[in-house]
């Protein structure tokens, strides 16, 4: 058993007025050293942007970008002429490529609320690409969906990258098999709401678990859950 677990409470904090964000890793003016990542996983952001408010214009380069909105509506456009409305259980994807500017806004009818994920993808350069996908129809009761892969996996978003990010939503009471993955890869269980346990350990809200072996484990939900699962390569 390999296990490495990131409370709540120790992640990184910013409040700007407009801006509420924690960091599960160095990001902006929170910076640890010994949390600047997992494998090819570099940024778990959990943010609410106040209505009207937002980042403007701003560049990226040689980084793959899922944004998963829970709350509210997130407006998005780019250099490349994108333009994307996200609402609640809908998924953003934006590949930085050789370099995009882009902007994101929640819209003036409320606050947003959302994860940004940032994965370094497995190729540098090439053009920037865009891809919006609604999971609200898909049934993630006691089961995983898969939400993003390399492969595109269950009509998943497909990013430049061997990695892949699922969603489950746990009845109390109930058991999900977390999968094994194939060597160098590790997996991260990011709990956005509820309890549940692992081998022994308890996991709250915004609690995450770091496994680095190749065993299968059984997640419990003590409660009501929605749980994140990441396969990202380590090297």
């Amino acid at each position: 058993m390999s296990f490495k677990i990131h409370q709540a409470h120790e992640r990184g904090i910013a409040e700007h007025g407009w801006l509420h964000s924690r960091f599960s890793f160095s990001f902006a003016e929170y910076r640890n050293f010994d949390r600047m990542g997992f494998g090819a996983l570099r940024v778990i952001n959990d943010d609410i942007v106040e209505a009207g408010s937002g980042f403007g214009m701003h560049p990226h380069q040689n980084m793959e970008i899922v944004s998963i909105v829970t709350k509210g509506t997130l407006e998005h456009r780019d250099s490349a002429g994108n333009h994307g409305i996200i609402k609640a259980g809908e998924i953003q994807y934006m590949s930085a490529g050789s370099g995009v500017y882009h902007s994101e806004f929640a819209t003036k009818d409320g606050s947003v609320e959302l994860f940004q994920i940032w994965i370094h993808p497995n190729q540098k350069g090439g053009d920037p690409l865009y891809d919006q996908r609604d999971f609200n129809h898909h049934d993630q009761t006691n089961q995983w969906v898969t939400l993003i892969s390399g492969d595109g996996y269950e009509n998943s978003i497909i990013i430049k990258q061997d990695a892949a990010i699922y969603s489950a939503e746990v009845d109390e009471g109930k058991k999900l098999y977390i999968p094994p993955v194939k060597e160098d890869h590790g997996r991260l269980v990011f709990v956005i709401d509820g309890k549940i346990e692992i081998k022994g350990t308890i996991l709250n809200p915004r609690d995450e678990l770091q496994i680095t072996d190749e065993e299968e484990y059984t997640l419990i939900a003590h409660t009501v859950s929605k749980v994140l699962l990441f396969d990202v390569p380590m090297h």
